[in-house]
């Protein structure tokens, strides 16, 4: 099924984490994942958001946002979640699926130390309490990825 162009530009928040069942996968920590996306983005920003989470009163929980450069001169904007050590989500807010895509292609490249090991959800789908996570293609470009979070916001629009 090919989704129209007008899905395309529906923007919404793309959540993208470990496994459920093996949420320290990824061994999440914030400065590690600041340096390696400044790395493969040289123009991307991060700052700290602070302590955020259950273990924020003991400094462990953190938060980290983002901005990446994307082509014709926008900025996909971030945030990254880390409420306990090892564990946490990496956010694209009020984004298109195809901009989603990019940071979602990178985190399977070069971050998650295995291609299965990306899933999503969307604010979309949370707010209609549809709960499955999609996986983010183990192999394949940016369209592909593209095109299997667009499916999600078809998806999750056809059960509305």
């Amino acid at each position: 099924m090919t989704a129209s162009p007008a899905f395309f530009a529906r923007r919404t928040t793309f959540s993208f984490a470990p496994p459920v069942d093996d949420a320290a996968a990824w061994a999440l920590e914030p400065d590690d994942f600041a340096n390696r996306l400044l790395q493969a983005f040289p123009d991307a920003e991060t700052w700290s958001e602070g302590a955020a989470g259950p273990l924020s009163r003991g400094g462990l929980g953190l938060g980290l946002g983002f901005e990446l450069p994307l082509d014709g001169g926008d900025r996909l904007e971030g945030l990254v979640s880390n409420p306990f050590p090892e564990v946490g989500v990496v956010m694209v807010v009020h984004a298109t699926a195809r901009e989603a895509a990019v940071l979602a292609r990178w985190l399977r490249d070069h971050y998650a130390p295995s291609p299965d090991l990306v899933h999503f959800t969307s604010e979309w789908a949370l707010e209609r309490d549809f709960t499955q996570y999609g996986c983010v293609p183990a192999t394949g470009g940016l369209s592909d990825i593209a095109r299997v979070l667009q499916a999600h916001l078809d998806e999750v629009a056809d059960c509305a």
